[in-house]
C-alpha cells in the first residue's frame, strides 16, 4: 500500500509541474484533509458542505460546517458539526447527528517554504448511536506544506488514529441461591488504530482558481481514496468548493462528491 502511495503521489507532482502561476495557495483548504494541515489562518473561517458517497451496499448523505480559528500565528483551532443519513440497499436507512470533531494544530517549523505542524482531534460521542455514533475517537498528526518558486504547494500528512469498537462478550450463566443466573452478553468497548497517510498538491491554475489534488490511505480500515477538486475565489473572502473521489480500496465509497462554500471573516 505504501509502494501504491508513494507511486501515485510522485505521478500527480510530475504531470502538475508546468505553467503555474505565482499565486500563493495559504487560503486554500484541502478536502480530505480539512483538519490535518500544516498553515495557520490569519482569519477565522467557516465552511458548509454537502457530501454524498456511493456504495456497493447504500448510499450516504452529508452535511454540515466546519471550521477554524488561528488564535496565535502558530496555533489554529478546529471543530465541525455535521448530519448524514445513510440509506442501504436493503432494510431501512439510519439517519442522524455526527459525532463534533475538535482539532487543533500547532507550527513547530516555517522556514524557507517549507511548514510542518503537529496536532490532534479528537471526536465528541454525542452523535445518533442509532446511526452508527456515539463513540469517543482520537488522533495524533504530523503535516507539512512545501511551496515551490512557481507557487505550487505540496501537502503531506502522516497520522496515527485510535477509534473506539464495540465488542459483546457472552457471560455464562452461574448457580447463585440455587437459581441458574447470567447467560447474557455484556458489553465491551475497545480502542483499535490506524495510520493514516496522506499527500497530495494545490495547483493555482489563474489569479482566482486553484485546483487540488489529493491521495489518502487508512490501514486498519482498508481505506484508500484518491480525489480531485477545484476551490474558486468568487469574492474577496468566498469560495466555492468541488471535488469529487474515487475509492481505491474496499474500504472507502465507490464515489464520493464533495461541495461547499468556504467564508473568510
Amino acid at each position: 500500500m505504501v509502494k501504491k502511495f508513494t507511486l501515485a503521489l510522485s505521478s500527480i507532482i510530475i504531470l502538475s509541474t508546468v505553467g503555474m502561476s505565482k499565486d500563493r495557495t495559504d487560503e486554500v483548504h484541502l478536502f480530505q484533509n480539512f483538519y490535518r494541515d500544516a498553515t495557520i489562518a490569519s482569519n477565522p473561517y467557516g465552511e458548509a458542505f454537502l457530501n454524498y458517497s456511493s456504495y456497493e451496499y447504500g448510499s450516504m448523505f452529508a452535511m454540515g460546517v466546519q471550521g477554524g480559528y488561528g488564535i496565535t500565528p502558530v496555533l489554529e483551532l478546529n471543530a465541525n458539526l455535521g448530519y448524514a443519513s445513510f440509506n442501504p440497499e436493503q432494510g431501512d436507512g439510519t439517519s442522524g447527528l455526527t459525532d463534533p470533531t475538535v482539532a487543533g494544530r500547532y507550527l513547530v517549523f516555517n522556514q524557507n517554504n517549507l511548514r510542518i505542524a503537529a496536532g490532534g482531534l479528537v471526536t465528541l460521542p454525542i452523535g445518533a448511536e442509532e446511526a452508527g455514533y456515539g463513540h469517543l475517537n482520537f488522533g495524533a498528526f504530523g503535516a507539512t506544506r512545501y511551496t515551490l518558486s512557481n507557487g505550487m504547494a505540496i501537502t503531506g500528512t502522516v497520522g496515527l488514529d485510535f477509534y473506539e469498537t464495540i465488542d459483546y462478550e457472552y457471560i455464562p450463566p452461574t448457580f447463585e441461591n440455587g437459581q441458574l443466573v447470567g447467560g447474557t452478553f455484556e458489553e465491551k468497548t475497545e480502542y483499535k488504530n490506524s495510520l493514516l497517510l496522506a499527500g497530495g498538491l494545490i495547483y493555482p491554475a489563474t489569479d482566482v482558481l486553484a485546483i487540488v489534488g489529493e491521495l489518502l490511505f487508512i490501514t486498519d480500515r482498508d481505506y484508500g481514496m484518491l480525489s480531485g477538486g477545484v476551490d474558486y475565489l468568487v469574492q474577496a473572502n468566498g469560495r466555492v468548493r468541488g471535488a469529487i473521489g474515487l475509492g481505491i480500496d474496499d474500504g472507502a465509497p465507490d464515489v464520493m462528491l464533495m461541495v461547499s462554500y468556504l467564508m473568510s471573516f
